[in-house]
């Protein structure tokens, strides 16, 4: 297997098991094909660029807006900051994307009731539309990517993954409690 090796592995797993002693080969390079968290890292990142690709070509969204719209869809009137946490993006880089929605009529923002400061951002009609479009390629792509994987081989896999979600989730929390050591 010839991997490409996103530069995010690096930084991302650097300190994981992708650079453990176990999992570096005979003239110390890292065994990226064997590493189960640089292959999870790539597998996502492999059905995001397909989804990236494909959405770009049938709808012509970017990867933001469409993110944005998905996230707005099951919760709309969102903050930009609570956007940016659902779709694991720094808030910052959020204002020029959403500003160019709101020119193109994808969203519009609203004031807090509550808040005036804050601003709320909403689906539009235009916008709305697309969420069934964005989901059926979603779909689509999922019966591509898992293609002659056995139902039991898959339920297996999400089995593990919750798993190391809910591990790493409980391991954030017990680092963002302990004392730092300066």
């Amino acid at each position: 297997m010839n991997t490409y090796i996103h530069p995010m592995v690096y930084n991302y797993w650097y300190t994981n098991d992708l650079y453990s002693s176990d999992r570096m080969t005979g003239m110390g390079k890292l065994d990226v094909e064997n590493s189960p968290g640089a292959l999870i890292f790539l597998a996502s990142k492999s059905q995001e660029r397909l989804a990236e690709v494909e959405i770009k070509k049938q709808l012509g969204l970017t990867p933001a807006q469409w993110k944005i719209i998905l996230a707005l869809s099951m919760t709309d009137g969102l903050t930009q900051k609570e956007i940016a946490d659902r779709i694991y993006v720094d808030s910052s880089t959020l204002v020029p994307i959403i500003d160019k929605m709101e020119e193109i009529g994808l969203v519009e923002r609203k004031s807090d009731s509550k808040d005036r400061r804050i601003n709320r951002i909403f689906l539009t009609k235009k916008s709305e539309s697309t969420v069934d479009s964005i989901v059926e390629i979603a779909v689509q792509l999922r019966k591509i990517i898992y293609r002659g994987i056995s139902e039991n081989d898959l339920e297996t896999v999400k089995t593990v993954m919750r798993t190391v979600i809910k591990n790493s989730e409980s391991a954030m929390s017990e680092i963002k409690f302990r004392p730092d050591k300066s």
